[in-house]
């Protein structure tokens, strides 16, 4: 019996390890919607809550603002927040825009992506604070997530 719950605990620690990471988006600071041109690409996550409370962006702004592409939503600048280093989401979270982790950290690197609008921070805690201070924003966290600055969009 003890060997089963080791390996049960093992299992469900490597697949912890593993979990896709959660992309977030900035709630509003105002009442007013954030539209979005092509409903086809908008992503929200209806069973957390009112849609409208989050702004609207689509998997081609995240693709482009994390490749360091400037977006606009709402006729503001998109930040992206990106978590440096070999942290064990952020891998994941880049492959599923089909970008790798090293391109998008060596454009974080580089002054003039500041104008894109992209920010490194170092752990999850720097990612809310940063999603949360760069409103209209975009990042992503290990687990779901809901704050007065953000939520889960995807």
């Amino acid at each position: 019996m003890k060997n089963n719950s080791f390996l049960l605990i093992s299992v469900l620690a490597i697949a912890n390890c593993w979990a896709d990471p959660v992309w977030h988006c900035s709630r509003h600071a105002r009442a007013t919607k954030v539209e979005v041109l092509s409903q086809a690409d908008q992503f929200s996550m209806a069973s957390m809550g009112n849609s409208d409370e989050v702004i609207g962006v689509s998997i081609l702004d995240l693709m482009d603002v994390y490749s360091g592409t400037p977006v606009k939503v709402g006729g503001q600048a998109l930040s992206a927040c990106f978590i440096s280093g070999n942290d064990a989401i952020t891998a994941p979270a880049m492959k599923s825009l089909g970008l790798q982790a090293s391109a998008a950290q060596a454009l974080a690197r580089k002054s003039t992506i500041v104008q894109s609008h992209l920010y490194r921070v170092t752990d999850e805690i720097g990612m809310q604070n940063c999603i949360g201070k760069h409103f209209p924003a975009v990042g992503y966290l290990s687990e779901p997530t809901e704050t007065a600055h953000l939520m889960p969009c995807f």
